[in-house]
């Protein structure tokens, strides 16, 4: 029986949804026409009077043969959409069937009430019904549909809970109960959300959903982006996700394998492309980081970003002259950019420690203030770039505080010289 329910369920649910946009279509909502009217002054989980005009037809007295009838007369309404007319009929068989025979009556009232826009009917039969079969998904899943949709979210949770429990493989309530402990801020939304991940590894938004109310509630998400990724690595999305929070995380090694499987997928991926270039950036491994980054530019040439990466690789591995050629060609596709300044700056400060280590004894020379100076120049320029400005202004700072840039003592003593004559520059002079 519960896996008819289940199928039932299903069945309605994305009905219910269409017609739930009109749930509210009036300013306020639909008055009871025929039952007693309910408190509005406190949101109440139960109706406080789950009695109607419909118990004055109850009798003792009376067979069940008329009950049969009277169902028959309910079901031909209700096949032809006459709520309204099917409604007198459902109730007198409610008051007055004792074999439960007729259990269904109280799905098919709610349903009346439902389609009929009475959201406080339908929690009045939905209750009354709960209280004799408290096991009936339907009651249960009505109810919380109404409360949800009043607002009333702790009202509609254990009706949900009610239905992971009878059917605990349907997604959609489980998906639904984790929206609604996150609602109240309750942790448990993790466990229900981990559950919907569970149900169907390859969906996924739930996967990128329980990474953020993970985040959310203070947990680390890396392990559901990963376990996301390892249920179906053929998954780009999962695979990209799981990958970037590694990345960021500093685990680049762990951030390999699943930017891999991306490019298995769709060899052009460049995004992908650039983080495993990244991510072997970080493990030192340049070589490898720079092939990543020439041949996303083999597919996008005017790519700026990735020509940064590209020219801060070259001046990591001392290849100066190459570095500044990738940087020109970023400032040549995106002048206003302050991006390339700022990796030529880089590029200036590697070529100095490059040269000092070169030399016998670490004492700074004039040459090495003066590509100081190149250095601090490039930084001016990024400044005019609202998105690098702030960066750009407290490297400046930084070059200032260290007295690393010509003094004016040293300016007078090389007569004030602007070029360099250390070899190990004259890549610059070029």
């Amino acid at each position: 029986m519960k896996a008819n329910i289940g199928v039932i369920s299903r069945l309605l649910f994305v009905s219910i949804i269409a017609s739930s946009l009109l749930f509210f279509a009036s300013p306020g909502l639909a008055q009871l026409e025929d039952l007693e009217p309910l408190g509005e002054e406190e949101v109440s989980c139960q109706p406080e009077n789950l009695n109607t005009i419909y118990d004055q037809f109850k009798s003792d007295s009376l067979g069940q043969q008329q009950v049969g009838i009277w169902y028959s007369l309910a079901r031909e309404e209700f096949k032809y959409n006459n709520y309204k007319r099917a409604i007198p009929y459902y109730w007198k068989v409610l008051v007055n069937d004792t074999t439960d025979k007729f259990k269904i009556v109280y799905t098919k009232l709610t349903q009346c009430y439902y389609n009929l826009n009475q959201p406080d009917s339908v929690l009045v039969v939905c209750y009354r019904g709960l209280e004799r079969y408290p096991d009936q998904v339907l009651l249960h899943y009505y109810a919380g549909l109404v409360h949800d949709l009043k607002g009333n979210t702790e009202c509609a949770i254990p009706h949900y809970e009610a239905m992971v429990n009878a059917n605990p493989e349907e997604k959609s309530y489980w998906s639904k109960l984790a929206y609604l402990y996150y609602k109240i801020d309750d942790p448990k939304a993790i466990e229900a959300q981990s559950k919907v991940v569970e149900l169907d590894p390859t969906d996924v938004e739930a996967s990128r959903l329980l990474a953020e109310i993970m985040e959310h509630f203070g947990e680390d998400p890396l392990e559901a982006r990963k376990k996301a990724y390892e249920n179906d690595p053929t998954n780009i999305d999962n695979a990209m996700s799981y990958g970037k929070s590694a990345f960021e995380r500093g685990l680049y090694g762990d951030a390999v394998q699943p930017f891999e499987s991306v490019l298995k997928q769709d060899p052009k991926h460049t995004v992908a492309m650039e983080y495993l270039g990244r991510s072997y950036e970080g493990m030192n491994q340049l070589s490898k980081g720079l092939n990543h980054y020439r041949e996303i530019l083999q597919i996008d040439p005017r790519n700026v970003n990735v020509l940064c990466l590209a020219a801060s690789v070259y001046g990591r591995l001392h290849e100066f002259n190459t570095a500044r050629k990738y940087v020109n060609n970023a400032q040549r596709v995106d002048q206003g950019n302050g991006l390339p300044h700022m990796i030529m700056a880089e590029i200036y400060e590697n070529a100095v420690t490059y040269c000092m280590d070169k030399r016998t004894g670490n004492d700074l020379k004039y040459d090495d203030k003066l590509v100081y100076s190149y250095a601090v120049d490039e930084l001016r320029k990024a400044t005019k770039d609202s998105n690098v400005s702030g960066e750009a202004k407290r490297r400046i700072n930084q070059f200032e505080a260290a007295l690393l840039l010509p003094s004016t003592e040293d300016k007078f003593m090389h007569k004030n010289r602007t070029t360099t004559n250390d070899e190990c520059y004259s890549w610059i002079n070029q």
